[in-house]
């Protein structure tokens, strides 16, 4: 038998490093890349465990566990009763989302570093955006500009405005990778925003405040300009004073509380 060295410099079976798959996580594979290629799509229900024993070749415990698998991954809903069955699912960004936001949980990730990740991308987003058709991003931009001001006076409804306004940008730029980490970045900036602009209404310091939201609603109004303009060169460049300066008011106090403290809070 073949061998390799361990992490101590000792040797070992190759059958000691590498697990093959059950049966289970095999036919859960095979149905998985059925759903990644489309071939089974949203709302479509899988054959009965009697065809797929007999397709597969496997038992129906095995077909099962292999739905658990599914199940899990949010990939199949298993309904009950005569009309029932495994329903398929696309598969679900918010899973990445909620794994990220626990891995930065758990890492002890701060307020910090999340405001400093936003801010080494969104520059960037805003030439996508602006190279692309700028007019239209314009008038979408400007509707979740609107939403900003209608909202400013409710924090938590404002908050939820603002990050549909960053998470709109992603969507304008077509940058899938990037939306899919916005999500879980965007949860806790949303809800940090939140609790600093309900803090300083409470502290009746509205107009006065550091984070004076309308302040940054100005910013944004001028980079909609740009992007309209098709200046992405001036959108990058004017996004990314607008990321830093902001970066520094938001995060004023807050910069090595963690992520976990704020979700707890």
């Amino acid at each position: 038998m073949a061998k390799v060295q361990s992490s101590d410099g000792s040797a070992m079976g190759i059958k000691a490093s590498f697990r093959a798959p059950k049966a289970p996580e095999v036919l859960a594979d095979k149905i998985r890349q059925q759903i990644i290629r489309g071939e089974l799509k949203e709302g479509d229900l899988l054959p009965t465990e009697a065809v797929l024993t007999e397709r597969f070749g496997v038992s129906r415990p095995t077909i099962r566990e292999a739905y658990r698998i599914l199940e899990y991954e949010r990939l199949l809903t298993i309904t009950r009763g005569a009309k029932g069955g495994a329903v398929v699912h696309a598969p679900d960004s918010g899973l990445i989302a909620n794994y990220l936001l626990m891995m930065l949980q758990t890492e002890g990730a701060t307020i910090g570093e999340i405001y400093e990740a936003r801010s080494a991308f969104e520059p960037a987003l805003a030439r996508m955006v602006a190279r692309a058709d700028g007019r239209a991003s314009a008038a979408i931009l400007r509707e979740c500009l609107a939403e900003e001001h209608a909202t400013i006076d409710r924090p938590e409804q404002f908050a939820r405005a603002v990050t549909e306004f960053h998470r709109t940008m992603v969507k304008l730029s077509g940058n899938r990778p990037l939306l899919h980490l916005f999500d879980a970045i965007y949860n806790v900036i949303q809800r940090h925003q939140a609790l600093v602009v309900t803090r300083s209404y409470r502290a009746g310091t509205k107009a006065q405040a550091p984070s004076n939201p309308l302040r940054g609603l100005k910013s944004q109004e001028k980079l909609i300009d740009l992007i309209e303009a098709g200046d992405a060169d001036g959108a990058a460049a004017h996004w990314r004073t607008h990321m830093e300066q902001s970066s520094k008011v938001w995060i004023d106090g807050f910069e090595q509380t963690t992520v976990l403290e704020l979700i707890q809070d």
